[in-house]
Parts: C-alpha cells; structure tokens; sequence
C-alpha cells in the first residue's frame, strides 16, 4: 500500500513538472551562441534597446577558463 502511494505521488510530481516546465521554456528561444560572457550580455542588450526583443538572458553552457573561451547561450523572448 505505501508502495503505490509513493508511486503515484512521484508520478504526480514528475507531471506537474513536465507540464510546467515547457510553458516557461516555450516563451524563450535560443538565438545566439557567443565565446564570452561580455560578449552574450551586449549582444542581449543591443537587442532590448533597438527594441528586436523585449527580454533576454545569457546561460552559461561551459564558463570561461584563463586558457580558452567558453559556451554562452543567448535566450531571447520576442
């Protein structure tokens, strides 16, 4: 009996979050890879000033080490 209520709780959790999780997500798309955190952060802000789109934000893929660039998304909601 504990064995199925804890089943069906864990499935009720893992709905909630597959259901709510893509409404977020679908608001932004993916526009951009850049090398450098500077680099995500103007390319995001120029877009906000001349109006292109409304908000963004850079997500750090892989961060910048002393030797290499890194990986910085740039997600933007139009």
């Amino acid at each position: 009996m504990k064995s199925r209520l804890l089943a069906a709780l864990v499935l009720t959790a893992a709905a909630l979050v597959a259901t709510s999780a893509p409404a977020q997500a679908a608001s932004y798309v993916k526009h951009a890879s850049y090398g450098w955190p500077d680099q995500c952060q103007w390319f995001g802000n120029q877009g906000t000033v001349y109006h292109t789109w409304s908000s963004y934000y850079c997500e750090t893929v892989i961060p910048t080490n002393w030797m290499a660039p890194g990986l910085y998304n740039l997600w933007v909601q139009y």
